[in-house]
């Protein structure tokens, strides 16, 4: 009889999704779905997945491993070693020990606090894109290629420029395009302009390891800053790059980035932070807080009007205005600092009127008839004119608002939303209109100067508009 080191491993199947936040695991024909807030996470977990198999059976196994940019072969051993098919076979290694997350609430979800759990793994050839940094070209002008995915409809192959980052780290634009923040191979804070120049950088005041998500513009006195978060602390930059004190985190603490500024949530308590410490914000009644934008709280309560609260004690009410067809307010569903989501009953029968309102004074910016059904579970996503609640889009400019059957919506950036109808990726313009990606295409994490940043092996690409 074979032993399980000399045994043909057993084969595994592991597809990750093109955004890289989940993975369908097949082990012995059975389908198992894998999540993760980062790429590696992802990775990791579906990974651990593998792993968990091979040390059960006692048996190594046999990767087939792909994503958007192409596919891979791992064997995992019964011991947890990773490594490339054909490569040799270096025994096991004591598995390393994953770290703990601290919570993180982006745009109204929850990243929940958990412990990323399961076998681990020593890595001597992990899955795509998690190989070392690609070279970056050098020379001015449109003279790099994005040749490792498709580029997004509506843009090229040509970028501007291109940079490299620190595997498995995101980056984030600025929301009046004028800038990108990334961590670079050498764990350096990176902050460029629309010509890919540095605008400033930083050393990290703590391992590349224990960011949480990643950088994040935030407004400040005099432009857009950046703010990091650890397990511990809120880690903050001026816009020239002057880091300030960190603000000391409670110990259950979540960060919500879904204004321009970071709001703190502990338990029923919401705090923003000032002079490098917290400061709390009084909520009325039993309202809860939602949105920061650096000198306001926006808190909301589920059937009823929505305050804007100074850590001082001021608080503003807003009352929204009944969208045409409407009858009582049925939920605050969601919010952001330029708008809150409402559900209303509709007048007569049984839908809904799903509205967006002005944040500030209540008044409706578009509204549409839809059913409890179809915007079950949905989330808002918002670009700079465009915008999204499930299959519903709304042309933020000219105030409409359109049901796309089947749509989920994933990001908008600029005049389009970027998401799937039926498993088909799509790009959907403010009126409606879907527009078939190809497999595997880059979505924008923002726009530059007009240009779509994009991410596609380790790089970053400002992708040129066709």
């Amino acid at each position: 009889m074979n032993t399980a080191g000399s045994e043909t491993p057993a084969p595994v199947t592991i597809a990750i999704a093109p955004d890289e936040l989940s993975a369908h695991v097949t082990i012995e024909g059975t389908m198992r779905l894998v999540t993760g807030s980062l790429p590696k996470e992802t990775r990791r977990a579906a990974l651990d997945t593998a792993t968990a198999h091979a040390a059960a059976t006692g048996r190594s196994v046999l990767v087939n491993a792909r994503d958007a940019n192409g596919s891979w072969q791992l064997v995992i051993n019964p011991a947890g070693v990773v490594r490339a098919a054909g490569a040799e076979d270096t025994g096991g290694a004591a598995p390393k020990r994953r770290r703990r997350r601290v919570g993180l609430l982006v745009g109204g979800g929850v990243l929940s606090v958990a412990v990323v759990a399961g076998l681990g793994a020593t890595v001597v050839h992990f899955l795509p894109g998690e190989g070392p940094p690609q070279p970056t070209e050098d020379g001015d002008g449109p003279s790099h290629t994005l040749d490792a995915r498709p580029a997004p409809p509506g843009f090229g192959e040509e970028a501007r420029w291109r940079l490299t980052m620190r595997p498995d780290t995101q980056p984030d634009v600025a929301p009046d395009e004028s800038a990108a923040a990334f961590i670079d191979p050498e764990g350096q804070l990176v902050v460029v302009g629309e010509d890919g120049e540095e605008k400033w950088s930083a050393d990290l005041p703590l391992d590349p390891e224990g960011v949480e998500g990643r950088p994040r513009f935030v407004r400040q006195e005099d432009g857009y800053g950046i703010a990091l978060v650890d397990a511990g602390n809120l880690w903050q930059w001026s816009p020239q790059g002057d880091r300030s004190d960190p603000v000391e985190l409670p110990e259950d603490a979540n960060v919500v980035f879904a204004g321009t500024a970071p709001l703190v949530l502990s338990g029923d308590e919401a705090f923003v932070p000032a002079q490098g410490e917290l400061e709390q914000v009084e909520l009325p009644g039993d309202s809860g807080a939602m949105v920061a934008d650096g000198q306001r709280v926006l808190t909301a309560v589920a059937h009823g009007p929505w305050n804007w609260v100074t850590p001082d004690g001021t608080s503003t009410e807003v009352e929204p205005t009944p969208p045409e067809g409407a009858g009582e307010l049925d939920e605050v569903l969601t919010a952001r600092e330029e708008y809150v989501i409402v559900r209303w009953s509709a007048a007569e029968g049984d839908g809904v009127v799903l509205a967006v309102h002005d944040s500030g004074d209540g008044s409706v910016v578009a509204a549409t008839g839809t059913t409890t059904g179809e915007i079950a579970d949905a989330r808002w996503v918002e670009g700079a004119s465009v915008a999204a609640y499930g299959p519903v889009v709304v042309d933020l400019a000219e105030g409409d608002a359109t049901t796309v059957s089947g749509f989920e919506p994933a990001n908008a950036t600029g005049d389009v939303v970027y998401g799937s109808t039926g498993g088909v990726p799509v790009a959907v313009d403010a009126e409606g209109e879907p527009r078939e990606m190809e497999d595997g295409a880059a979505r924008p994490w923002g726009l530059v100067d007009g240009r779509a940043v994009v991410v596609a092996d380790g790089d970053l690409y400002a992708l040129s508009p066709e």
